[in-house]
């Protein structure tokens, strides 16, 4: 296995990526809707970053809980941080 990968290295032949894609909540659209500032912090996290923010908002259903994660978790997106980092 070694020499196999080592062989694909040297030919410079990386794996597949696939792309995932999630679906953002309706409360997130409604909020990058509003908050241009949000929307372009939002779009500048990588695709794992914004999936901490779907996945956090999605373990609530109630929609006032919702709104008010993403008003806690605003300054943690325009600082280009993940929901789960410090």
């Amino acid at each position: 296995y070694l020499a196999e990968a080592m062989g694909y290295a040297s030919a410079g032949i990386k794996p597949p990526k696939t792309a995932t894609t999630f679906e953002l909540p309706d409360v997130l659209i409604e909020a990058l809707y509003a908050d241009p500032d949000l929307a372009e912090a939002f779009r500048a996290l990588t695709p794992g970053r914004q999936r901490s923010y779907v996945l956090t908002l999605a373990t609530t259903k109630n929609r006032d809980t919702q709104v008010a994660r993403i008003a806690r978790y605003r300054g943690h997106i325009l600082a280009g941080k993940g929901a789960t980092e410090r």
